[in-house]
């Protein structure tokens, strides 16, 4: 069974491989600007010579410093990538962050970054995070009121229960969910298969199982002329035709050898 690279997402047709931005274009504790904005600069148009389409931020990261490179960095190619970002989760010191949900709060959040990414529209806009003082349907109604004032194109959610995704589904029509989700950590499986029964976008962060693989998979990795990165990666290519993947890195070396998860003919079984 041959698996498929995109996914489409409204009218825009998604490869399956993304880029992550939180570590590679911000500085230790995801805080303040990266150490070398140059090289950030030159990865992401890398990744986008090479295919991605899909570039994953958001105001948090830094906080701000990622959207305004993300942005430079684009600016080349705007037209050819879907760009999402996520507000909700404000960062207070390296490491620290606190969601809030409150419609003002994320009012002022989205047009901050529509500011700092210049654009009218943001393609695809997270709640970063469900604020436990905020029901999740008063914090979803307000993205469905930014999207009537054509703020944004589509409306995700991170960070959920399936219970938070079916709350929201009240409120707005939910175009992508994110949550981690790898070869190990399976932790939120049963929202990913809701969302493939459903045909909503599922945005998997932190993909990557660094370290974790045993031994048969080692041997299979080698077998098949892979890295434990593309074995990741590949895993979930073949877990379900709606998963994306956003795995982030600050090399081109890497990138390559992650965006070649693509080229890998066999099946990963989910028992490997």
């Amino acid at each position: 069974m041959e698996t498929n690279n995109t996914f489409k997402l409204g009218d825009f047709e998604i490869n399956r491989i993304g880029f992550g931005t939180m570590r590679a274009t911000t500085g230790p504790g995801i805080w303040g600007d990266t150490g070398d904005k140059k090289n950030a600069i030159s990865v992401i148009r890398k990744a986008i010579e090479n295919g991605v389409n899909f570039i994953d931020t958001a105001d948090a990261y830094g906080p701000y410093t990622s959207e305004l490179l993300v942005q430079e960095a684009i600016e080349p190619f705007k037209n050819e990538v879907l760009v999402a970002t996520k507000g909700g989760f404000i960062k207070y010191q390296p490491g620290a962050v606190i969601p809030n949900g409150h419609p003002y709060y994320l009012r002022t959040a989205i047009e901050g970054s529509l500011r700092r990414l210049k654009t009218e529209t943001i393609d695809l806009y997270f709640l970063h995070k469900v604020d436990p003082n905020i029901p999740i349907e008063e914090s979803v109604g307000a993205l469905a009121q930014f999207q009537k004032e054509g703020k944004i194109k589509h409306i995700g959610i991170s960070n959920v229960t399936v219970d938070e995704l079916n709350r929201a589904h009240q409120v707005a029509k939910i175009d992508a969910v994110q949550n981690a989700f790898n070869f190990i950590d399976q932790t939120h499986e049963a929202i990913v298969n809701q969302t493939t029964a459903e045909n909503i976008a599922f945005i998997a962060h932190t993909p990557i199982a660094r370290n974790t693989w045993g031994p048969a998979a080692m041997e299979k990795a080698e077998s098949e002329g892979m890295t434990i990165n593309q074995m990741s990666l590949k895993w979930l290519l073949d877990y379900a035709p709606n998963v994306i993947s956003i795995p982030g890195t600050s090399s081109e070396k890497h990138l390559l050898e992650n965006l070649q998860a693509h080229e890998v003919k066999s099946r990963i079984h989910q028992k490997v």
